[in-house]
């Protein structure tokens, strides 16, 4: 009897432990069936949302603005506020470039702000071509400035939107090709400055900025290391906009040929701030009246040299005949009746240079001079003018100035910027005035 209760006893624990591996089994299969229907639902859900996505998406394809080659276009540019107070009389309160003599004819003192010097720009990338990067850039600004034939002093507010700069480039590794209205290649530094934008800082005071069109190819030759020359060579129309001598006795030119450039520079060091070295050359021939033809050239150099860790060395030199196109001369190509020629081309020397020192990353300061300086004696020797215009009778034109520029963040900008004029002329003593600007910008 205990024996069969002994058994007994066995075959219920037996039993118990089979009901509890079913149990077990049973559970995992429940487990199973519930892991099952969650994946179910979740990939529901997933349709769903790839559902709404798709709609969110038809409607985005019906509504976006595209170019019509469906390549990518971004939108560029920077609001910039100026405030600006000055001291003498200028030909422009907004963006002075020249020293005017103190009569009652010039005010004498400015106070005003201005938004003229905003610019907004397009840049568009294409397709390959000939296996290189295709791409093209625009930008305009409000700063519409007049021609050099009348001083302005007025700072009323002007909204024409205005060309700066357009091209296109095919860019290969090595070779760039472009073709546009861009600066030549043959002054491609500036100071920097937020304060003169519209036209760059020192402009017609020893830098030559001005932008024209122009067809240009560099080819690069990598050295050893980071090291690297470039050569370049251009074609450009140097007659886009006829200058103050022209435009005063009513003077017209046909060109000869095509305006020709070319640079080649070195480059060697920090990748990052490298030492570089450049010159450059400019020639175009000029037809005036009758059989009456000018050689206009100039030769140029430039450099950036890096002083220490925090210091750079900048800066451009030219002297040149006929430069009034590139933005030197005194604002002036030609003078009439020098020497019984019915024009002579003008002689002329000047050049920039710049401190700049980068105390961190979003703070730095800048020192800067330049000067401008075209042949006064043939000037004067050349036959006399009867209009107003201070232009026409400047023959050396100086800059000075510094700016500190602080950037806490890298698309906003404060600026505080100190520039003297100083401004000679044919006859008379030098003028001299100055300009303090505060500037606020938004970089997009």
């Amino acid at each position: 009897m205990k024996r069969e209760l002994h058994d007994s006893h066995q075959q219920v624990e037996e039993l118990k432990k089979q009901v509890t591996e079913l149990q077990s089994e049973v559970g995992a299969a429940q487990q199973r069936a519930t892991g099952a229907d969650a994946l179910k639902a979740d990939v529901d859900q997933l349709r769903e949302d790839q559902a709404v996505v798709h709609s969110q998406l038809r409607t985005f394809d019906q509504t976006k603005v595209t170019t019509e080659s469906k390549y990518p276009l971004s939108i560029t540019g920077m609001l910039l506020f100026n405030s600006f107070v000055v001291d003498g009389s200028v030909d422009n309160p907004t963006l002075p470039l020249i020293a005017l003599p103190q009569n009652n004819d010039y005010t004498h003192h400015s106070l005003g702000a201005s938004v003229r010097q905003t610019e907004i720009g397009l840049h568009a990338t294409g397709p390959r071509v000939w296996n290189a990067r295709t791409s093209a850039d625009v930008m305009t600004d409000f700063f519409d400035q007049p021609g050099y034939t009348s001083t302005v002093t007025t700072t009323a507010p002007q909204s024409n939107l205005h060309l700066r700069t357009a091209d296109v480039t095919l860019d290969w590794t090595n070779t760039q090709v472009s073709a546009g209205y861009e600066t030549p290649m043959i002054s491609l530094l500036s100071p920097t400055s937020f304060a003169t934008v519209g036209e760059p800082s020192l402009a017609w005071s020893g830098n030559l900025w001005t932008w024209l069109p122009q067809v240009t190819v560099e080819q690069k030759i990598p050295m050893s290391g980071t090291s690297r020359a470039v050569l370049g060579f251009g074609l450009l129309d140097p007659t886009t906009d006829d200058i103050t001598s022209e435009q005063s006795y009513g003077i017209t030119r046909r060109s000869l040929q095509p305006g020709y450039e070319a640079r080649a520079s070195y480059q060697w060091g920090d990748s990052q701030r490298p030492w570089q070295i450049g010159f450059n050359g400019y020639f175009t021939r000029q037809l005036y009246y009758g059989d009456d033809s000018l050689n206009f050239w100039a030769g140029t150099a430039d450099w950036r040299i890096p002083l220490s860790r925090i210091a750079e060395l900048s800066g451009e030199f030219y002297r040149g005949s006929g430069i009034g196109d590139l933005g030197g001369g005194a604002f002036k190509n030609i003078v009439i009746g020098y020497e019984g020629k019915y024009a002579h081309a003008l002689d002329a020397t000047g050049g920039w240079t710049q401190l700049k020192a980068r105390f961190n990353p979003v703070t730095e300061a800048n020192v800067f001079w330049g000067e401008d300086d075209a042949d006064a004696g043939e000037l004067r020797d050349g036959n006399p003018m009867s209009v107003t215009s201070a232009y026409f009778y400047l023959t050396r034109n100086r800059g000075v100035g510094a700016n500190l520029i602080f950037r806490p963040k890298s698309y906003l900008v404060f600026s505080g910027e100190y520039r003297n004029l100083r401004s000679w002329y044919i006859y008379g003593p030098a003028q001299s005035a100055g300009d303090m600007t505060l500037t606020m910008g938004y970089l997009f």
